[in-house]
């Protein structure tokens, strides 16, 4: 089961694995596919180039989508909204 956040740039998704290993995903606001992001995307220092791997959208833009996720989240915990969704 994963849970879904969506913000300003999109959608992430929380995934885990077996071993318990969690990490987010981006899902591309041009073509609906889930990426992984390097260190560097997350924080805005690295464009996501998702155009150079076949995006039918072209997607390749920059932003700080760990400080979006993380003030979403921050922002429903305020106001008592539910953090996540679950995508069944």
């Amino acid at each position: 089961m994963s849970q879904i956040v969506t913000t300003d740039l999109g959608r992430f998704r929380r995934v885990s694995n077996k071993a318990g290993d969690k990490w987010w995903l981006l899902e591309c606001p041009r073509c609906a596919s889930w990426l992984t992001l390097s260190d560097d995307q997350w924080a805005g220092k690295v464009s996501v180039n998702h155009d150079a791997d076949g995006c039918p959208g072209h997607y390749h833009e920059t932003h700080n989508y760990g400080a979006e996720l993380t003030a979403k989240i921050q922002a429903r915990a305020l106001f008592g909204e539910p953090l996540t969704k679950e995508d069944n």
